[in-house]
């Protein structure tokens, strides 16, 4: 697993407030995230879950991608964390690449491939890694690969800021 450093500035915490609430999950638009994500990763991105937590001094979005990996005809989560610690109103963030946990990688059969190429439709193709309503609480949130991709981000965000 790797981790690489994006922090975001702390002006955006409230735009990620917005985007979701601290104990919520939430599935959003791949578009829904322009200006916080980067425009090459959300332009290869299926669907996308937000995850937030917090306290009063600390805010943490985990935005976990489900991004399109067609030469390897897999779609991986790419978890992206931003911290925002409102007694020094500092920000930090970064991606967790090439995780290790269990479904991290979806592999749809040929046909999913082909109707992308054909019609861009990747966006409402639904992963059984994806909840099937579009919010809840966090505490709520029963699948195992999106509970490690948090889980991933928090640990690897905390790992390097030692």
């Amino acid at each position: 697993m790797e981790f690489s450093r994006h922090d975001p500035t702390y002006g955006a915490y409230d735009s990620w407030r917005n985007l979701c609430q601290e104990g919520i999950w939430k599935t959003v638009a791949p578009s829904t995230l322009n200006g916080l994500i980067p425009d090459s990763l959300l332009s290869k991105a299926n669907s996308v879950l937000v995850m937030a937590s917090g306290s009063l001094l600390v805010s943490v979005f985990v935005t976990n991608i489900n991004r399109l990996d067609a030469p390897a005809s897999a779609i991986d989560q790419e978890p992206y964390i931003a911290a925002f610690d409102h007694s020094a109103s500092a920000a930090s963030g970064g991606f967790v690449h090439h995780g290790q946990w269990l479904n991290r990688t979806t592999r749809p059969d040929k046909s999913f491939f082909d109707a992308i190429a054909a019609s861009g439709i990747q966006a409402y193709y639904p992963l059984a890694e994806m909840p099937t309503v579009a919010s809840g609480h966090l505490g709520d949130l029963k699948i195992d690969s999106q509970n490690a991709a948090f889980w991933a981000a928090f640990s690897s965000l905390r790992g390097s800021s030692k």
